[in-house]
């Protein structure tokens, strides 16, 4: 017998005993999905040995999301394989909160979807065994080359570790990159819906289209096909043959081609449509965004003039509290909707109106004597997380406001069946600014990030749809970039720490990617706003 403590309690287990066989025994298998011990992450198969102290991570955690997601993409995969093998799945892009994907060889019609629905309900309630091995690096990559999946082949090559996880459901082998369920009957009720060119898969039914959103998704999609950058490694093989010089161009021209549209757009609108809304997640890039469209819209004339939501914060000391009885910095509550709609409409009344200033020092609202006022025909911008909400314009006309849209919806994924969540490229651009530019630690940042993921989903997303234009700062060398500095700052983070699973997660992901110089970034990028060397800073 050896002893472990499973979560608070010590008890006494035969020796080679796993971690789900115990959880069965106690008839709480499926109340969680792996363990962490002495900052590992583990399945749990994995057998228990005298001392381990082991937490559990439970169904409602971040990490049993992430694995029921590659779960499900395992399931798509090997029943379509089952049905349909003429058919190759592509995970596109994330679609409220399911996953969106297409095919290369054909298409499934509403019959073949059912059809296939059907087969992946049955998988889940027989409750499917996922068994997993580990090769050497070398031997796995060739493998994976053997069954025609090169990317992989590629991503495991650039792995750190010597050995490499493989995972196999119904005699059909994948390499998702972490864990996934070790059965799945861990999945609840499926659906599958036809969505544009594809198929939208999830745990809800009836998923919102959120036309706007996929348009963006899709276009830039179809964009990384005719650059034949799709996926991690043909980015690092770019990098390599044409040179990070070249990616920065691209991108960046893309960025400035749509900016010119955007403008245009505003500018056709004038002067029926003064008032222009920014609205977007953390670190997507809305400030240095607000400053580029400034250039744009004067290059066609027009004078804008700017104020932050920020500044009308009430002071810290009356923000709503969060359950654990911090303030909380994304609720809608903690601005002063009354003076920020007034000094709106005064301002677009042609009125001279005094401007408050927020101390994130202090938390406290001052008036140091600001005024601004704008002339009849200029254009009044606003950036702020919460500038989609209906709330923050009621009173106004819809046809009096141009809303805008902003956020870094990366194309790239690991390679088809391994998607990289849009949430990982902001982290990472946040990380690297708060140490630039703030002093925090990687740890700080991905302390606070759970309250910032959980204040987007209350006050951003639901508003998405609301917005005239959607842009997309994502760039597809970005991660080249970042990865240097994200790398040091991660591995600063002792296994003791609470984020040190969080930190080793995006350390895996970062491994895949190869390392650029910063050297050459456009100062007026939006990339400057987290690396450095920003005109706008």
């Amino acid at each position: 017998m050896v002893q472990v403590r499973l979560q608070e309690e010590w008890i006494q287990v035969e020796a080679g005993t796993t971690i789900d066989a115990c959880l069965r025994k106690q008839g709480r298998e499926m109340d969680f999905f792996a363990a962490v011990c002495d900052g590992e992450l583990l399945d749990l198969r994995t057998p228990l040995q005298e001392g381990q102290k082991v937490t559990l991570i439970p169904a409602d955690s971040d990490i049993a999301r992430l694995m029921q997601e590659k779960t499900l993409c395992f399931v798509i995969i090997v029943a379509l394989r089952q049905l349909y093998p003429q058919l190759q799945v592509r995970i596109e892009h994330s679609l409220d909160n399911g996953i969106y994907c297409e095919f290369d060889h054909g298409t499934l019609d509403a019959p073949a979807l059912e059809h296939l629905l059907m087969h992946m309900r049955k998988m889940i309630k027989e409750r499917k065994e996922i068994h997993r091995r580990y090769l050497p690096k070398e031997a796995a990559a060739v493998h994976f080359e053997q069954l025609g999946m090169p990317a992989k082949a590629q991503n495991i090559r650039h792995r750190r570790s010597k050995h490499c996880a493989v995972d196999t459901l119904e005699g059909i082998d994948d390499y998702f990159y972490g864990h996934l369920c070790v059965h799945t009957g861990y999945l609840p009720e499926v659906y599958a819906v036809q969505m544009k060119n594809g198929c939208w898969f999830g745990f809800h039914p009836d998923p919102r289209p959120q036309d706007k959103l996929f348009a963006v998704c899709d276009a830039y999609e179809r964009w990384g096909k005719k650059l034949s950058i799709t996926n991690v490694p043909q980015l690092n093989l770019k990098a390599e043959t044409e040179g990070i010089d070249e990616l920065i161009l691209m991108s960046e021209a893309k960025i400035e081609r749509e900016l010119v549209e955007l403008s245009d757009q505003i500018v056709s609108q004038h002067p029926f449509r003064r008032f222009v809304l920014i609205s977007g997640p953390s670190s997507a890039g809305k400030t240095t965004f607000s400053h580029r469209l400034k250039t744009h819209l004067r290059v066609l004339g027009h004078q804008p003039h700017t104020i932050a939501m920020d500044d009308f914060f009430f002071n810290r000391s009356e923000y709503p509290l969060l359950e654990d009885g911090t303030p909380d910095f994304e609720s809608l509550d903690a601005v002063d909707l009354e003076l920020l709609q007034e000094t709106i409409r005064g301002l677009l009344a042609g009125k001279e109106m005094p401007l408050p200033h927020y101390n994130f020092h202090t938390g406290c609202r001052e008036w140091r004597g600001d005024t601004l006022r704008i002339d009849p025909h200029d254009l009044l911008i606003m950036e702020g997380i919460h500038g989609l909400n209906p709330k923050v314009i009621e009173g106004f006309a819809r046809d009096e406001v141009f809303r805008v849209y902003v956020n870094a919806l990366t194309h790239l994924n690991l390679d088809p069946h391994t998607r990289i969540p849009t949430r990982d490229y902001r982290l990472i651009r946040r990380m690297v600014r708060d140490h630039q530019f703030r002093g925090y630690s990687a740890q700080q940042t991905l302390k606070g990030w759970k309250h910032v993921r959980e204040g987007e989903d209350r006050y951003i997303y639901p508003y998405q749809e609301e917005a005239d234009f959607i842009f997309n700062t994502s760039m597809v060398y970005e991660m080249l970039i970042l990865k240097k500095t994200a790398v040091e700052l991660l591995e600063a983070i002792a296994p003791d720490e609470e984020t040190y699973v969080e930190a080793q997660r995006l350390l895996s992901l970062l491994q895949y990617f190869d390392s650029a110089d910063s050297a050459h970034i456009p100062s007026h990028s939006i990339l400057a706003e987290f690396v450095g060397n920003s005109v706008f800073f």
